[in-house]
């Protein structure tokens, strides 16, 4: 019995230190979430003589849970993420590149010079912090990609709703000033006037 709390003991541990260093709350939220219920589910089964299947139980509530509530926050943030990015007047360009599309493409095999041309040909959806760069290389990115990533954003920019977008002003044209000459003095009443 004291053996098998233990290894569940340190196997939290790990986890715990493994997970706390991905940058989604949703991965964070099922960590701390099985953590929790997997401590309340073996206390409650020790009561039992069960600790080992109470804390099995709470951890998968817990992990399901904390997972469901981290997601949200997830979506919340990146909803406000686009909308910061709406009211400066600013949208990624169609197609832009995310951080998951690359690890997807690293995962799955594709070329590091493929990858970094499609960055190049579509930019990346947004500038990319500490914790996006920390995930890219846990998986399995390659530092070029990773580098191609971190170039500045392609935007475009977004225009307010009913409002009129004219196209790029005029050239301007400067011309040289043409000086003629005076013209010849009048003559009023037989007395020459000059201007």
């Amino acid at each position: 019995m004291q053996r098998h709390f233990a290894l569940l003991l340190t196997t939290c541990f790990v986890c715990a230190a493994v997970g706390c260093r991905s940058p989604y709350y949703a991965d964070r939220g099922a960590l701390a979430g099985g953590l929790g219920g997997a401590g309340l589910g073996a206390i409650i089964g020790s009561a039992t003589g069960h600790a080992g299947a109470g804390a099995a139980i709470g951890a998968a509530a817990g992990a399901i849970t904390g997972g469901a509530v981290g997601g949200a926050l997830d979506d919340v943030e990146a909803r406000n993420r686009a909308q910061i990015a709406a009211q400066m007047g600013r949208q990624p360009a169609p197609g832009a590149v995310t951080v998951n599309d690359v690890v997807a493409m690293s995962r799955s095999g594709v070329n590091e010079q493929l990858i970094v041309n499609h960055i190049n040909g579509n930019g990346v959806a947004q500038p990319m912090q500490a914790n996006d760069i920390i995930f890219m290389q846990q998986n399995g990115v390659s530092p070029n990609v990773i580098a191609a990533m971190q170039q500045p954003p392609r935007m475009v920019a977004a225009a307010p709703p009913g409002a009129v977008v004219y196209g790029p002003p005029p050239p301007v044209v400067v011309a040289q000033p043409v000086y003629y000459p005076p013209p010849p003095p009048r003559m009023a009443w037989g007395v020459s006037v000059m201007h």
